[in-house]
């Protein structure tokens, strides 16, 4: 099985082959479509990195503290009475 990569635009559901790769016209082939990444992609993988960073730089909030189940727990189900 021979396999060529090239990008092109899809127009009215047609591929249109590049010039150098006119050999193929007539064959039969297999064709698998994948979708150039966008812009908005690439920024929603940035940003998702970035809130990341930013969650690690709270967590000195708890520094110094004793933060264990139990105190949580105490707090969370305490008797109002």
């Amino acid at each position: 099985m021979n396999a060529v990569e090239f990008q092109t635009t899809v127009n009215n559901g047609v591929i249109n082959l590049p010039s150098n790769q006119q050999s193929w016209n007539g064959k039969k082939i297999k064709v698998i479509l994948l979708e150039e990444a966008s812009s908005e992609v690439t920024d929603i993988v940035s940003n998702a990195a970035t809130s990341e960073t930013d969650f690690f730089s709270y967590a000195g909030i708890w520094e110094d503290r004793d933060i264990n189940q139990e105190s949580i727990r105490a707090k969370a189900w305490r008797d109002n009475k």
